[in-house]
């Protein structure tokens, strides 16, 4: 099989769950609509382009490593927003702010810092894309890349590669950091000892392994209107040796 891998990494970023209220809360790791939103972002796919991303939703399997998990942060957020009115759309925030009706949002938000992951796309049968339009977007991105917000900077190049493995573990475990990318590495995990996991698709064909089953509300249903449909996911945890 013919596998997909780019490195995700932010000295601060966010990973969203379901957030209500002022309360925006997040995941350790990044969720399929997070990932399959980057790669739409990067090929220059506007929301509203629903079959390009349905394509996508129903195209791609998805595994994630955790390389490094990042340490957790709360901030207390204030924002200036217009009030939401049918039909009126902002162009830019500088629009937003000259708005004549601004009102204060009040929320609390988890953020993580240092968070690496290695990411592995594959296709699922009969799919519709290839991979190496996404390789090529994500070497030169149309839209800025962002980890889970937009004030999240990306900390390394997505550094994209397509292999050969007979299955994705193979592929993740081939994936080889570049220079810049361990020395980033070693700053963040060295000498460190914790769980090393794998989160991958439920219906991914795998070799036998002892993987939880976990539920996420992250595939994507419609970006147009923001809406996200349950999935199963297959954790895989193992220790990390001690650097």
């Amino acid at each position: 099989m013919r596998v997909l891998l780019f490195t995700l990494y932010a000295p601060l970023g966010a990973f969203g769950e379901i957030a209500i209220g002022e309360r925006r809360m997040g995941w350790s790791r990044p969720g399929r609509s997070a990932i399959l939103g980057l790669i739409a972002g990067a090929q220059g796919l506007d929301r509203e382009d629903e079959a390009a991303h349905r394509a996508l939703e129903v195209g791609l399997h998805l595994a994630l490593r955790t390389d490094a998990p990042g340490r957790p942060l709360v901030d207390y957020h204030t924002a200036q927003m217009p009030k939401a009115r049918k039909g009126r759309h902002f162009e830019t925030r500088r629009d937003e702010l000259e708005s004549p009706d601004l009102h204060t949002v009040l929320s609390i938000r988890e953020w993580r810092a240092d968070a690496y992951f290695t990411i592995a796309l594959w296709l699922r049968p009969g799919a519709d894309i290839d991979l190496e339009p996404i390789a090529e977007s994500l070497r030169r991105p149309h839209f800025v890349p962002y980890a889970g917000r937009k004030s999240a900077p990306l900390g390394l190049p997505l550094n994209p590669e397509i292999i050969e493995a007979d299955n994705f573990i193979e592929a993740l475990e081939a994936r080889q950091p570049n220079d810049r990318e361990q020395e980033v590495l070693a700053g963040i995990v060295s000498g460190e000892t914790g769980d090393s996991v794998i989160a991958f698709d439920h219906d991914a064909e795998t070799p036998p392994l002892d993987a939880r089953v976990e539920r996420r509300r992250d595939a994507v249903a419609s970006r147009t209107r923001w809406q996200f449909s349950d999935r199963l996911e297959r954790v895989l945890v193992t220790r990390r040796a001690e650097g």
